[in-house]
């Protein structure tokens, strides 16, 4: 029996993936390639997910979840995702083959939308979880379409932004690639949405075609987070946009800001030592020695959800092992980091 509910967020490199747990079952939030799933999966003794929600159709959010799909010890339920009709990958074609597949091999249930209308769907015995956008009117036009501004839609603008509450509390946003025109929709439609723990969107990159350092701030002044995740590869790009760190900086100063590896912005060289801090739960980064927070595991207790011992750790990390951590970039001189 569970003590309380969980919440993981792995470290898969460039991607994104999380994992709730609770009382009445299991909710799975993208699938990205690599074995980081699996083996948390098993290392939680999970074989049975009730919910797979993908966000969108991006490679880093969906390629995983073919293999989920194939795997013969792990029952999955349901499969929620939006329609994208300019998504071309050969991945994207794989994915509603396999989709096809486990629908008629397994009685997988597949739904076509994953919108606002779907929140109160998907709680797990005491978490709820919330699906804050995007409205059904985006869905209706769709990646390539146009919002209700007439401005265009690419397949971040839809990204589904999901929602973890416990007692009634937010506890987290995981915002998937939500970019300028998606967060502007959000903000229009949700009346608050302030949470203790924020998975920024699109990896810490630039938000489309707008200005990085305003999407942070704007963000941050709606969600107030206490803890910023970058779920980021060290050998992908360039991320956390500096800009966006500014951005952060700006709005919640008090706010800890953790990446899931380690960027080349922060350190050119690998610490030469094994890391104490992380937990025992599989992380991508571990081989390498590349993992800056690693996979995060929260213990879910809705106003009362603390991780402190975790950011503690990784600020001595960081103190011991990071040369120029781009996380304390904008802090004031005077202010204790």
């Amino acid at each position: 029996m569970m003590d309380s509910p969980e919440l993981i967020i792995l470290d898969v490199g460039h991607g994104n993936c999380a994992v709730v747990r609770d009382t009445d079952g299991v909710i799975v939030i993208d699938c990205p390639l690599g074995v980081s799933l699996i083996e948390t999966l098993e290392c939680r003794s999970i074989t049975e997910i009730l919910h797979i929600l993908i966000s969108h159709s991006d490679a880093d959010h969906i390629a995983g979840i073919i293999n989920l799909l194939l795997n013969e010890d792990i029952k999955i339920h349901n499969v929620h995702i939006n329609p994208d009709s300019i998504k071309k990958s050969d991945i994207w074609l794989d994915l509603r083959i396999a989709l096809k597949d486990a629908r008629k091999r397994s009685g997988t249930k597949v739904s076509s939308e994953l919108t606002t209308t779907k929140t109160g769907q998907f709680n797990i015995g005491s978490v709820n979880i919330e699906v804050l956008a995007p409205t059904p009117e985006l869905i209706l036009s769709g990646a390539g379409g146009t919002d209700l501004q007439k401005r265009r839609l690419t397949s971040n603008s839809i990204s589904a932004v999901v929602g973890i509450v416990h007692d009634s509390h937010r506890v987290a946003i995981l915002a998937a690639d939500i970019d300028t025109v998606g967060l502007d929709n959000l903000s229009k439609e949700a009346s608050s949405l302030s949470a203790d723990i924020l998975v920024f969107p699109h990896h810490g990159g630039k938000p489309g075609s707008g200005d990085s350092k305003t999407f942070a701030q704007e963000l941050c002044n709606l969600t107030k987070p206490k803890l910023i995740i970058f779920s980021i590869g060290r050998n992908r790009f360039k991320n956390p946009n500096t800009k966006i760190i500014e951005g952060v900086r700006s709005s919640v100063p008090d706010a800890h800001i953790l990446c899931t590896q380690l960027s080349k912005q922060c350190t050119a060289t690998l610490p030469s030592s094994k890391p104490t801090h992380l937990n025992v739960l599989p992380a991508k980064g571990r081989i390498s020695n590349s993992c800056c927070g690693g996979t995060i595991s929260i213990k879910i207790n809705g106003i009362r959800t603390t991780y402190e011992s975790e950011i503690a750790s990784h600020k001595e990390f960081i103190d011991k092992q990071v040369n120029t951590p781009i996380c304390r970039n904008f802090l004031s001189i005077d202010k204790p980091v």
